[in-house]
């Protein structure tokens, strides 16, 4: 072992660094392996850990949506929402709404302010419509609707209901709009739901053919829809449209209002050409909505009703004819109609007209197929049809509807407006659907009161003539570029006038300007034309008591007395009150009706005792009542507030002295 020579030395301290380094190698190879493995290989962490990453997303977009809406950021977008504190239990449609389906344009569509309870009593009948600007009665004021005609008749039939009819009605929207309404119409527990649609499939708010279009995927347009309501989805929104104005120029706001129509700006340059693609793909985006929102309806066990559509068949030249292979052009079909027509061939000619209308290029006017969903959906949902187009024909000569009930292609004249409610109300008491109880008059007189006191003014029509001028005078009536010459040619001849153009051009608003021309006849002591304007303020606004408050003071201080009553009894009935139950007691007591008058006279103390008027008429009750004794209590009282009432001194000074007789 001593004698190992040199060179076996050096052997074997070679294979010892051999083997050092080849375990230098490994170890650095397993170090390397480890750190390819990442920090966690072979480590167990807690299940929550590998939630981190995808929770911190979520946690942040919760707290953004939650800090914008704490700070009020953007519009408000719930669907409905109390107005004003003066009517703290009421539910009106969001005046914002519109915007949700509107991003184009600065001045979105009115909605109409048909208010209802928060919380709905046992009493209540409540009843919603959907629709667009026929459902919302353009060009008049919603009074001249078809929902406020079939309100008024129920509410004289049934009285002792409280009649709920809100009108959803929406210019230049369709059925996207109406299914995005749905849920939050169904979750205040309508009674019934009323439907009028399908003429916007096409032009209305994300239809095929709008200029508002975002594609023609349904889910991802019902999507974007519910995406809406979501304050970070609007904070995206604008700064897309923000940046999106920086590089096109502009500040990022919608384009300002020119004097380009809604429906043409709707319409941008879409022409559709019969059977086209973008024609089928609007009748399946209106059927398959409708299907979505009468599932729901089922669902939900609340009845609808649907309703044909009527439009100008005969005095509606078709606005755009084209060239399509296979295809007639629509104006000559419609000259051919003319002219079957003035033969006396009227089955021809109406075959004809609605031929025409399908052929026209720009759909405004709801293709005959709507009609046949609506019939199809209705047999499939059991759901009633309200015969809305077929009762326009039976009231048209010859069994064409024309401008004897349209006052342009597809919206009803005032008698057009009356005759739809009369549709859903037939149709309503037909199928049961009318609210519960025994009607308090009969249809006849109630047809005969509606007709007296239609709610609708000079001022009404004068504002209605200006919007059919602004609308007939523009693209699509006359070619693009073209002056108006229907409003070139209007003159304001007085007042009423006047008043109309102020609301037209948005310096003042419907009701103050209703409120200026009663006050203007009260001036000139017109007290008829007074009371008109102020019946169709107060249809319009009917939880507003300042107005049947002031109505009932103007009268009464013209002396009207008799005038006045009704007036105070609504508002009575809304709030009652000293003002109210004071004079309802006075004329009461004029009337004799003594009973009556110690009610009201006796209920107008509890809201104020220190007014000599209201003693000195009870005292007048009591004494009637042969109840001498309170009769003086109540003079004495009388006098101690208002010691120089010399009637009531002479009326105390009577009773003391017939008192003193008796004993």
């Amino acid at each position: 072992m001593k004698n190992i020579s040199k060179e076996q030395k050096r052997n074997s301290e070679n294979k010892d660094k051999s083997a050092k380094s080849k375990t230098k190698a490994e170890a650095v190879k397993k170090n390397s392996e480890t750190e390819k493995a990442g920090p966690i290989s072979g480590r167990k962490y807690p299940v929550w850990f590998y939630f981190v990453p995808v929770l911190i997303p979520v946690v942040f977009f919760i707290l953004l949506e939650g800090g914008l809406r704490l700070f009020h950021y953007g519009r408000d977008i719930e669907t409905f929402i109390k107005i004003s504190a003066d009517y703290p239990d009421m539910l009106f449609m969001n005046p914002q709404i519109p915007f949700r389906y509107f991003s184009n344009i600065k001045t979105a569509p009115s909605v109409i302010p048909d208010g209802f309870k928060e919380v709905k009593n046992d009493s209540t009948f409540r009843v919603f419509v959907l629709g667009e600007s026929s459902t919302a009665g353009w060009p008049f004021a919603p009074n001249a609707s078809f929902s406020r005609h079939l309100k008024r008749k129920l509410t004289l039939l049934y009285p002792k209901n409280n009649i709920e009819i809100i009108n959803l009605g929406i210019t230049a929207v369709n059925t996207y709009t109406m299914r995005d309404l749905m849920p939050d119409v169904l979750k205040q527990k309508p009674d019934l739901i009323i439907f009028y649609n399908g003429h916007n499939e096409y032009y209305g708010a994300l239809g095929a053919g709008s200029s508002e279009s975002i594609g023609k995927s349904r889910f991802l347009i019902n999507l974007m829809l519910r995406l809406q309501r979501f304050k970070t989805f609007e904070l995206v929104k604008n700064v897309i449209r923000y940046f999106a104005g920086i590089f096109h120029g502009s500040s990022g706001n919608a384009a300002d209002d020119s004097n380009e129509t809604l429906m043409s700006k709707m319409v941008g340059e879409s022409l559709i050409a019969y059977n086209s693609e973008t024609y089928l793909s609007g009748l399946k985006q209106f059927e398959d909505n409708m299907r979505d929102m009468l599932d729901m309806a089922k669902k939900a066990g609340v009845p609808v009703i649907l309703g044909t559509l009527a439009s100008n068949l005969k005095d509606q030249f078709p606005f755009i004819s084209v060239n399509e292979p296979g295809l007639e052009r629509a104006d000559k079909v419609y000259k051919e109609a003319r002219e079957s027509f003035a033969k006396g061939d009227y089955k021809k000619a109406r075959e004809l007209f609605i031929k025409a209308k399908e052929l026209d290029a720009l759909r405004f006017r709801a293709p005959e197929e709507i009609n046949n969903i609506v019939r199809k959906l209705s047999r499939e949902y059991g759901c009633p049809v309200a015969p809305v187009e077929e009762d326009f024909e039976a009231a048209s000569p010859e069994g064409i509807t024309g401008n004897n009930l349209m006052v342009d292609h597809l919206h009803p004249n005032l008698k057009g407006y009356q005759l739809m409610g009369e549709s859903y109300y037939k149709t309503m008491k037909e199928y049961s659907l009318l609210p519960k109880g025994s009607q308090a008059i009969s249809e006849k007189t109630a047809d005969s009161t509606l007709r007296v006191n239609f709610p609708f003014t000079r001022l009404d029509s004068t504002v209605s003539d200006i919007r059919l001028r602004i609308l007939l005078g523009s693209y699509p009536f006359v070619p693009k570029g073209s002056p108006n010459h229907l409003l070139e040619n209007l003159k304001f001849n007085d007042f009423v006038d006047t008043l109309a153009g102020l609301i037209i051009d948005r310096k003042t608003y419907w009701e103050p300007a209703h409120i200026k021309a009663a006050e203007y006849f009260l001036r000139k002591k017109q007290f008829g034309a007074f009371k008109k304007e102020m019946n169709a303020v107060i249809e319009e606004r009917p939880f507003n008591e300042t107005a049947y408050g002031y109505t009932a003071e103007m009268l009464i201080k013209a002396n009207l007395f008799r005038d006045a009553i009704p007036y105070l009894k609504k508002l009575q009935a809304l709030k009652p009150g000293a003002y109210s139950t004071k004079w309802l007691g006075l004329l009461a007591l004029d009337g004799k009706n003594y009973k009556e008058a110690l009610y009201y006279l006796e209920s107008s103390l509890q809201y104020a005792q220190n007014d000599p008027q209201v003693w000195y008429n009870l005292a007048g009750v009591y004494f009637n009542l042969k109840n001498n004794s309170k009769a003086i209590e109540a003079l004495k009282r009388c006098l101690a507030i208002s010691p120089g009432y010399n009637a009531a001194r002479v009326f105390y000074a009577q009773l003391m002295a017939a008192t003193r007789q008796k004993k």
